[in-house]
């Protein structure tokens, strides 16, 4: 099978014979399952926004940056873990933000496709919705490219499978009720952290100290292509911080209840501005964090 798409290719025929139709994978063993982001085999309803592997699942989850050439260069700002020596030659390590000089960036927003557990010969796969033949090559040839990356095969299928009862959308695993200091919190989001790179993961923590001096009432992190998502719960004070390294390089701090935020999409996060707060991760961020947390 081809690695990777830019036209209908070997798929031409088949998908020019069918009024609609569905992608449909092997069956799910749990190897599987937790390559695409479920948490072991799925049950069936359950959907998922693939985990990002490759360039395909990544702009399905993050969507991608336009470098805007066209624009006047803008100063932006990084956090970075670094180095430097004081007046007696002693050396510190700890987190200095930077600013650069970088033309603006225009972000094409995630197209956001799902995979759904259903059932297909006795056996749970994961299909995609149903595609309509008169759709455009771009966004047919882009879920293509998605199960590419996600499965070693896939079927192209009528689109008569059984469908659930009820489709559960997977997106947030609530951490173990109670509170997190610092020290318990780092522990619990140590997987999410070792995905990161090295400064990234320096950064982060640092921001994940900051917040937690504020005792929230729980965390989430993100499940499959929402992994790169922490979410901090002050349920008293009405706020969910949203932390990511990835996304904006900002933080998103909302005014809702869990149930609302947590059915936002990634798409909804980005371009909606229906956040109380964007708080970018420059010099002022500590304390503005600490503000919009205590805000009344």
């Amino acid at each position: 099978m081809p690695k990777q798409l830019r036209t209908l290719s070997i798929y031409r025929k088949i998908i020019e014979r069918l009024a609609e139709f569905r992608l449909v994978s092997p069956p799910l063993m749990e190897q599987l399952a937790g390559k695409v982001g479920f948490d072991g085999i799925p049950s069936e309803g359950d959907s998922i926004l693939p985990v990002a592997n490759g360039p395909a699942t990544g702009f399905n989850a993050h969507g991608k940056e336009i470098i805007r050439r066209d624009l006047p260069i803008e100063t932006r700002s990084r956090m970075i873990h670094t180095s430097w020596q004081d007046w007696h030659g002693q050396t510190h390590y700890g987190i200095q933000t930077r600013n650069y000089e970088a033309y603006p960036r225009e972000l094409i927003p995630p197209p956001e496709e799902f995979v759904t557990a259903m059932r297909k010969d006795g056996h749970v796969v994961a299909a995609s919705r149903i595609i309509e033949c008169d759709e455009t090559e771009a966004d047919i040839v882009h879920l293509l490219n998605v199960f590419l990356e996600c499965f070693p095969s896939f079927e192209i299928v009528q689109p008569d499978l059984t469908k659930p009862t009820k489709v559960r959308k997977l997106a947030w695993k609530i951490l173990p009720q109670g509170q997190y200091p610092f020290e318990r919190a780092r522990q619990a989001l140590e997987d999410y952290l070792q995905k990161l790179s090295e400064d990234n993961r320096a950064t982060a923590t640092e921001r994940i100290r900051a917040i937690t001096r504020h005792s929230p009432d729980f965390i989430a992190v993100g499940l499959g292509g929402f992994s790169d998502y922490v979410v901090f719960g002050f349920i008293g004070r009405r706020r969910y911080v949203l932390e990511s390294p990835n996304t904006g390089n900002a933080t998103y701090i909302f005014r809702n209840d869990w149930e609302t935020v947590s059915r936002l999409s990634k798409r909804e996060i980005l371009q909606e501005n229906i956040e109380e707060a964007r708080l970018i991760h420059n010099s002022r961020w500590y304390k503005a964090v600490s503000e919009v947390i205590n805000r009344q």
